[in-house]
């Protein structure tokens, strides 16, 4: 199954809240962040990699913090500021846009994931989706709309 198979699945999964119109208007958001695409890709990735060192073993308390941040938009509760900083040093962004990159990210794992952190998150976290790719499909697709 190719990407967007994955995540569609997890989109239709019944136990998540997420509907093709949702995820939509989310990834219409990430599209239209103060941040170049390829950046987004890198910034996912980063973030990709703090999830999963942060997730192993209880995706459901994972999955707490990313509804905290998607809501409140309070990135610290996921990323310490270093972690911040180090993000956009790599990718070479502002770290204004990583913390405005970062909740829209969270928005879509916790709209594509159930509280136990079932669906796109589990995806997430076993590697089995990769977010960087994701923004990269997210980029491509906004050149053809």
């Amino acid at each position: 199954m190719d990407l967007m198979g994955m995540v569609n699945q997890a989109i239709a999964s019944q136990d998540t809240e997420a509907s093709g119109g949702l995820m939509g208007s989310i990834l219409g958001s990430l599209n239209t962040a103060p941040v170049e695409n390829d950046k987004i890709g890198g910034i996912a990735n980063n973030l990709q990699s703090v999830l999963q060192a942060k997730g192993q073993g209880n995706p459901g308390a994972l999955m707490g913090v990313l509804q905290s941040v998607a809501a409140t938009g309070a990135v610290e509760q996921l990323l310490a500021s270093d972690q911040i900083s180090a993000i956009a040093q790599r990718v070479g962004a502002d770290p204004a846009m990583v913390k405005s990159v970062t909740p829209l990210i969270a928005q879509f794992l916790v709209k594509g994931s159930n509280n136990r952190g079932g669906g796109l998150l589990q995806k997430v976290l076993s590697g089995e989706v990769d977010l960087g790719q994701m923004a990269g499909l997210i980029g491509m697709a906004n050149k053809f709309l």
